[in-house]
């Protein structure tokens, strides 16, 4: 009995173990479980209640009893966002229209989300009407997961491999990056990727390169800095570029330092955000910056794939500007090559390329071909001292000694087989693969022909120096020495009035007188030469200037050269400076006795008037036709000249007179002469033939006639009625004219002091009818005589004398009041005609 009651309390505590852990075993599989079943029971066309079965409680966490509680906790735990979608099903149900499976989320009695597979069976009465409808739920949270973890692997690979794709093809930086946050945010799903590069400014500044996604305007007005103190630089981008390191924030881990960039990215919906630094050549030039939507979205596998892209980035940065400065180089390689190739076209120095081993030419430019004298295509493949360098060919300096040349002065060989004188360059230069010289050479024959020219002014210089040298003296004693050519040319004069003119005295007082004026003339010349003497035009008749010229010029060649005149004495009167007419018959004359003093021969001279006609026009072009000119005929038959010589007689300095016999000057100042009388010059000679001078001067529109009772008669003086105050500081010239007015008919006062002349004529003005005054003289000079004299009497016609001055000349005088104004020396029918021009038009008047 003992035994039976033991053995059935051993059975009993078995069966009890038995339930106890069938119960704990279908506890776990009811927690394991993914899928349960619901039915809905459908009245008047609505839900009314549900059964759902125990599997229930490990998919949404409630009870089939707390479903029966509530009908309708079933709609209320769908996820918000998903009730439409299940109300629309239902209502297809009950339109009596069958419907797939379809998923949805829930919302766990823990608040958690999960999501499910609905799969519902209908059940119509014989009506066709829903009665109730089974469903099977099945919880596919943790597959959805997978997959989309999954899914978002093969996005990450996908974006990957657009991006690689976006790096091969992208033909610009700007093309690429913009590319690629596309591909980031349409491919990869990602909210926003923007790229910001790294300024060197002083505020460190970070400027969007390129940027792509929903609400891009976020990144307007963004202020973003890498600088370490700059508050701007404390968020995720500049801290990426500032320490190189891969920076995450996440609105889940709230960091004090990232709170403004994750207010203003929560505005726009960005929960979290990856910073990724982009190196070039071992520097951090900016970084990548990735927006998700949601919190947690970078896990690690992703950040690698990330990190995997931003490298691949910078690579293709660097690659594309390695090639866009390799197209720049290109280009500017291009562009040198077009310029250089320009150069060597339009270069006015010669460029020949020579082959240093076989010393062909391989090149020569337009300007190398011009000097040399051939064609490229004969010039390629020669050999450079057959076709430019008169060297040896066995012996070239350039090669064999290796020089380099620099502006060195050679010969160029030219194809007429011409020497031309240039300046060498050469440079050793490797191109395409060869040694080559490069000789470049200018054409300095103009510049050797310019060195002998400017040796050749030299000498013309040294010798205008010396006449202006001469000029100078000249000057400085031109005063004196007129002073004493005045007493010498006064009183010869004065003696051949008073000798008899077939006596012999008189021919000796003409020779002296003559020899005064050839002095004078002489002083006259060199001031000319110096330029101290300027052109002095005046109304002249030519017959009696080259009259008086040709006796002093008889006086100066030997007698085996005969003068024969022929002057005719009705010409008109011309504009011109009687001092040069004078130079002009004495240089003519002097050049025709260097031409006949060996052998001797004759001088001749014709004076006359003419019309120019269209035949002496053509010989002559500088005259104007149908225009009446005295002309100069001036013929010598001594050994003539070539055809070179006549073309360069006028050229100032040329001379075919030996050294010391002759400056060069005299044609050329003849020429000027005639040029400054608007005339013209023309020169006819050969060889053995002589030489003939022509010059026409132009007559002026209204001649000057003789004045009268002052004719040119020799010996023959006008008898002029004046009272004259004379006055000179020098005794001599007081003596000398007082003697020549007395003798043309005036009554004079001579004095020698200025303030005493002034004295006598401010105490008795009107008791003088002229005033002749020398100008340099102590106290009171002739100019300053003059201008207090007609301070007192305004209209007291005065005549200045002077030897030479560089204080005053006519027109200054005339300015003053001075009514002539005469240079030493003065012959006695000169100073006749002056007084003759002054006062007999004021008798004539009253």
């Amino acid at each position: 009995m003992i035994d039976r009651n033991a053995g059935l309390k051993v059975s009993r505590e078995s069966l009890s173990y038995r339930q106890e852990d069938q119960s704990l075993r279908y506890q776990k599989l009811l927690e394991a479980a993914t899928d349960y079943t619901y039915t809905v029971i459908i009245e008047n066309g609505r839900p009314s209640r549900t059964v759902h079965s125990i599997c229930s409680f490990a998919i949404t966490g409630y009870t089939p009893a707390e479903y029966e509680e509530n009908p309708f906790l079933w709609f209320e735990m769908i996820h918000e966002d998903d009730r439409g979608m299940i109300s629309e099903n239902l209502n297809k149900l009950l339109r009596g229209v069958e419907i797939p499976p379809f998923e949805h989320r829930i919302i766990h009695k823990n608040g958690s989300i999960r999501w499910v597979r609905n799969t519902v069976v209908p059940h119509f009465d014989g009506e066709g009407r829903l009665v109730e409808y089974d469903a099977l739920v099945s919880d596919i949270t943790e597959a959805r997961r997978a997959a989309a973890k999954t899914a978002k692997i093969n996005r990450a690979y996908k974006t990957l491999s657009m991006c690689n794709q976006a790096l091969i093809r992208a033909n610009s930086e700007k093309e690429l990056l913009e590319k690629l946050c596309h591909i980031l945010t349409e491919t990869g799903g990602y909210a926003l990727a923007w790229v910001g590069y790294a300024k060197h400014d002083v505020e460190k500044s970070v400027i969007v390169a390129a940027g792509a996604g929903k609400d891009t305007c976020y990144l307007q007005g963004l202020q973003i800095s890498w600088g370490e103190m700059d508050e701007h630089g404390q968020g995720p981008t500049g801290s990426a570029i500032r320490t190189g390191q891969i920076v995450l924030q996440d609105s889940a881990v709230p960091q004090e330092k990232y709170k403004p960039w994750q207010e203003k990215a929560k505005q726009f919906g960005y929960l979290s955000s990856i910073a990724l630094p982009l190196r070039a050549e071992q520097k951090i030039i900016g970084a990548l910056n990735i927006y998700a939507g949601e919190s947690n979205a970078f896990n690690r596998h992703e950040i690698e794939l990330l990190s995997e892209l931003a490298e691949d980035l910078s690579f293709g940065i660097v690659a594309l500007r390695t090639k866009k400065k390799h197209a720049k180089a290109v280009k500017a390689l291009a562009a040198s090559s077009m310029r250089l190739q320009a150069i060597f076209e339009t270069v006015q120095a010669g460029i020949v390329i020579i082959d240093k081993k076989s010393r062909r030419i391989v090149d020569a430019n337009p300007a190398a071909q011009k000097l040399i004298g051939l064609p490229r295509t004969k010039l390629i493949g020669s050999k450079c001292y057959q076709s430019i360098c008169p060297a040896d060919k066995e012996h070239c300096p350039v090669l064999d000694l290796g020089q380099h040349l620099v502006n060195s002065g050679q010969i160029l060989l030219q194809a007429d087989d011409k020497e031309l004188p240039i300046l060498k360059s050469v440079v050793e230069l490797e191109l395409n693969g060869r040694p080559c010289l490069v000789e470049s050479f200018l054409d300095i024959s103009k510049r050797v022909e310019d060195e002998h020219e400017r040796l050749r002014l030299q000498g013309h210089l040294r010798q205008a120096q010396k006449m202006e040298a001469i000029g100078t003296l000249a000057g400085g004693i031109a005063h004196d020495f007129n002073n004493l050519l005045q007493s010498i040319l006064g009183y010869s004069g004065l003696l051949l009035y008073a000798l008899p003119e077939k006596s012999e005295h008189h021919q000796y007082a003409d020779a002296i007188k003559t020899a005064g004026v050839s002095a004078a003339a002489l002083i006259k010349q060199i001031l000319t030469f110096s330029r101290q003497r300027e052109h002095e035009p005046n109304p002249l008749q030519l017959q009696y200037l080259v009259k008086e010229a040709l006796k002093l010029l008889r006086a100066t060649l030997p007698t085996t050269i005969a003068i024969n005149e022929q002057i005719h004495m009705q010409c008109s009167s011309v504009l011109a400076d009687s001092t040069e007419i004078h130079q002009i018959i004495m240089n003519l004359g002097t050049n025709a006795y260097h031409a006949m003093r060996e052998k001797g021969g004759a001088l001749s001279v014709k004076l006359d008037e003419i019309e120019v006609d269209q035949a002496l026009v053509n010989e002559t072009p500088e005259l104007i036709p149908y225009k009446k000119y005295v002309r100069l005929i001036v013929t010598d038959t001594g050994h003539g000249m070539d055809q070179e010589t006549r073309q360069r007689i006028f050229e100032p300095y040329f001379t075919t007179k030996e050294k010391g016999e002759g400056t060069g000057l005299g044609l050329a100042i003849i020429h000027g002469i005639i040029t400054s009388c608007q005339g013209a010059i023309s020169v006819r000679s050969s060889l053995g033939e002589g030489a003939t001078f022509t010059l026409f001067f132009p007559v002026l529109e209204q001649t000057i006639p003789l004045l009268e009772g002052a004719e040119k008669a020799e010996n023959v003086l006008p008898r002029i009625n004046a009272r004259v105050l004379f006055v000179d500081d020098a005794e001599r010239n007081v003596t000398l004219g007082e003697s020549v007015l007395k003798q043309i008919g005036c009554t004079v006062m001579a004095l020698t002091d200025s303030r005493e002349a002034l004295d006598v004529f401010g105490a008795v003005p009107e008791k003088f009818d002229l005033v002749i005054t020398d100008q340099t003289m102590p106290h009171l000079t002739g100019l300053e005589l003059a201008k207090k004299m007609l301070a007192i009497r305004k209209d007291i016609p005065i005549i200045m004398l002077t030897g030479h001055s560089d204080l005053v000349d006519e027109q200054r005088a005339k300015a003053v009041g001075i009514a002539k104004f005469l240079m030493k020396p003065i012959s006695m029918e000169e100073i006749a005609q002056a007084m003759g021009e002054i006062l007999l038009p004021r008798k004539n008047r009253d």
